[in-house]
């Protein structure tokens, strides 16, 4: 949202027309219309005074979401750069190294059935002691 939208949006929520709210900051409706089609930027002391007139901060008032976009999408490379490396890595690994999983996937096989076996003679033997 931009100034003049966040500003409106307040104004109507306040139940307050564009002639109350001049009269308030002690400038003109059309100052007030200008500023809410973002034609112009009030002055420092007067973006102060509606912060505090609406209960809201500056900082909301003066950013836009697009600002805001744009420094989530700055940070968000920052945070997920080193996860994104590790990712590519382990993509890169299966594809030309694929194989070498299907091999460790067979000699765990082997060695679970050879446990297997090795359980089942000894249950055998076990039984022919007795």
């Amino acid at each position: 949202m931009t100034f003049g939208e966040k500003l409106q949006g307040l104004r109507q929520k306040a139940g307050m027309s564009q002639d109350a709210l001049a009269e308030k900051l002690d400038v003109s409706r059309q100052a007030v219309s200008r500023w809410e089609r973002d034609e112009t930027m009030p002055e420092t002391e007067k973006v102060v005074a509606l912060a505090d007139l609406f209960g809201v901060t500056t900082d909301y008032l003066l950013r836009t979401d697009q600002g805001m976009q744009e420094k989530q999408r700055t940070e968000r490379p920052r945070q997920t750069a080193p996860q994104r490396d590790w990712i590519d890595k382990l993509g890169y690994l299966a594809k030309t190294r694929g194989y070498l999983l299907g091999w460790v996937l067979i000699a765990w096989g082997v060695l679970d059935l050879a446990g297997i076996l090795l359980m089942g003679l000894g249950v055998l033997g076990f039984m022919r002691i007795w």
